[in-house]
């Protein structure tokens, strides 16, 4: 970063609500359909002046629906209609601006079984039961054939969404915008499904005001009921209807067809030679493919990303590199054009074997980062031609494992997203930073290497109150707590400190613009546990402090972790943590230790990470396309 940059970062202190925003709660799991919607379309806001309504929704969706429901009970049992018919249309219009940001609570509502239309169904029971009480039978009558007709068409479109996600092809997707026709087109449709359309809640409000205006007295009668609940269904009808047309148009076996053609031919016109392929749990591509993403565009050859969950588009930063969405088996097959010669994994998913499959291709695995975690150690690599690594370290890792392979499998590429770092002291701002930097809790108890939960707080609380003068960034993990609930609340319990506490500190979320290695840039020491994050740092040469949770003896510390050799170890209670600070910011006993472990860890390339990626990968393209061609036989009938 430069010094502007620098300047720009210090500005960005945590404000007085940084507590509240950053509850930290991982991102509800949604369908493909659904994630393709949000990430194409993405969320609807209330325009103008009414915008404060979609702040409000999205802080207080579920205490002011609850307390909407209740209310409308009490009115029920108070007699009082009025009241009520009120407190039902703003419940609707209130889960409408909610669910159209997808706020979290309707996402897990959605997850729980209580998707738009349950909500609507129970609005109208609720409705039902206050006309009932009062002697309104026949408006409820009404009413009620509204309200079904309403339910019949989010039913409708709910069923449609899964009748064209069976027949879609794959789509483009465009990270930096406009998105594709056939891409928005497809969005929208899936869009219907994924919060209240607005069509429905136009009509509910509207039979709700015919409620009121009957026993406001303004309308009387059977006839009247008749006439309002006929139109207003049929209205509901034609929307049905119209979205049905839409989408057997857009899943018609012709439109599915010219798509498919589309995609490919252009795919072709472009003559891919490499496809990056992205698979992991929703949303990875935020710090899996993102951080590869300027190293790939540097590839010698044609490429592009293959995206197989939906939860991974939006996330993706600004590339040139095309991405296509292919969420099926038979997409995977579809864009494996003959052109290919080379796949990049950036992660051991299990939809990896999809493309594995492919026999004439060379498959190289990069992986998302380069640590002493048993996920960089992981025998599924047997299966690449490739394994490409930062250094030595990586080579010893697999093979301290048990797990052998050629050593011309291996490839030294160094990390290429550090290439940019500052490396010392030199040019670090004022006033000195501390970056507190914790990975997430794995998936595994056994890889469970995070200080989030187990020290967290109490370490920033003692380097607060033994340290006010340093500056604290706070990036964790964005994985945190996708496990363990506690991990949540240590990230909350952090944040509120800090935003007490004087000085400039900054919290960096998920969400913010801010990336690790500017957050690298801007420390002078970094604290965090063993993972990737330690590895990269190394780059920069300065101090690094490593977590101790498990409260294991140096010596089998170092064993287990033999690349931390070079970092100060804070054990789990603390009690040398002051003292470890005062070295690192002071006399450093550790610096040339870490010069050396840098070479071990991230090679010893004298043209830099990214020339040395860059001629790998051309040299791994030469090497496919002599071994497709030496291919007679692939036993199978392609079209």
């Amino acid at each position: 970063m430069s010094d502007d940059e620098l300047a720009e970062v210090e500005e960005n202190s945590i404000d007085e609500n940084a507590a509240q925003n950053a509850s930290a709660a991982q991102a509800v799991r949604m369908g493909n359909s659904f994630e393709f919607a949000r990430a194409v379309v993405g969320p609807r806001y209330t325009p103008g002046w009414l915008g404060w309504v979609d702040a409000f929704a999205a802080r207080a969706y579920l205490p002011v629906t609850i307390a909407a429901w209740l209310g409308v009970v009490v009115c029920i049992l108070a007699g009082w209609v009025l009241p009520g018919i009120v407190l039902v249309a703003l419940s609707g219009l209130f889960d409408w601006a909610a669910s159209r940001q997808y706020v979290r609570e309707t996402l897990l509502l959605r997850r729980l079984g209580f998707p738009p239309h349950v909500r609507l169904g129970i609005r109208a029971v609720l409705l039902l039961a206050l006309l009932a009480s009062r002697g309104w039978g026949t408006a409820a009558v009404g009413f009620a054939a509204v309200a079904l007709s309403l339910i019949l068409l989010e039913g409708v479109q709910w069923a449609a969404t899964a009748w064209l996600a069976s027949r879609q092809p794959a789509l483009s997707y465009h990270p930096e915008g406009p998105q594709p026709p056939a891409s928005v087109a497809y969005a929208r449709a899936y869009g219907k499904s994924s919060f209240q359309a607005t069509e429905s809640v136009v009509v509910e409000v509207l039979a709700e005001l015919a409620v009121a205006a009957m026993v406001l007295g303004v309308l009387g009668g059977r006839y009247a009921v008749v006439l309002w609940a006929t139109l207003l269904g049929l209205a509901a009808l034609a929307f049905v209807a119209r979205h049905v047309l839409r989408v057997r148009a857009l899943g018609s076996p012709a439109a599915v067809t010219a798509l498919q053609r589309s995609v490919q031919d252009e795919l072709d016109a472009f003559g891919p030679r490499a496809v990056i392929y992205m698979s992991a749990d929703a949303g990875q591509s935020l710090y899996i493919l993102n951080q590869w993403v300027p190293a790939l565009e540097q590839l010698p050859h044609p490429a592009f990303i293959m995206v197989r969950e939906a939860s991974h588009l939006a996330p993706i930063m600004p590339t040139s590199l095309p991405v296509l969405y292919a969420p099926s088996t038979r997409h995977v097959e579809e864009l494996c054009r003959p052109s290919l010669l080379v796949a990049y994994y950036l992660a051991n998913a299990g939809k990896n074997v999809h493309l594995l499959r492919e026999a004439r291709i060379r498959h190289v695995f990069l992986n998302h980062g380069d640590s002493d975690k048993s996920t960089s150690a992981n025998p599924v690599a047997r299966v690449y031609d490739g394994v490409w690594v930062a250094g030595q370290a990586a080579i010893d890792r697999y093979e301290a494992a048990g797990i052998s392979m050629p050593r011309s499998q291996y490839a030294i590429i160094g990390r290429p997203q550090v290439e940019g770092l500052r490396v010392g002291t030199s040019g670090n701002a004022d006033p000195v930073t501390i970056l507190y930097a914790p990975t997430f809790e794995g998936y595994y108890e056994e890889s469970n290497y995070s200080s989030l939960e187990r020290m967290g707080p109490a370490m920033i609380r003692q380097i607060l109150e033994t340290h006010p003068e340093v500056r604290i960034i706070f990036k964790p993990h964005p994985a945190s707590g996708v496990q363990r609930p506690g991990m949540i609340q240590a990230r909350i319990e952090i944040v509120a400190m800090l935003a007490e506490a004087p000085g400039d500190h900054l919290y960096v979320g998920p969400d913010s613009s801010l990336t690790l290695y500017e957050c690298f840039d801007s420390a002078h020491v970094l604290i965090s546990d063993i993972s990737s994050v330690v590895t990269d740092f190394l780059y920069s040469e300065r101090p690094l402090i490593t977590s101790n949770p498990r409260r294991l003896d140096r010596e089998t510390f170092l064993r287990t972790f033999p690349t931390q050799g070079a970092s100060y170890i804070v054990e789990r209670d603390l009690s040398n943590l002051a003292a470890l600070l005062d070295d690192a910011l002071g006399d450093d006993s550790l610096r040339e230790q870490r010069q050396a472990m840098k070479k071990y860890v991230l090679g010893d390339l004298p043209e830099g990470p990214t020339a040395a990626f860059v001629a790998e990968a051309a040299r791994t393209a030469a090497e496919a396309e002599q071994h497709a061609a030496s291919i007679v036989n692939e036993f199978r009938v392609k079209v």
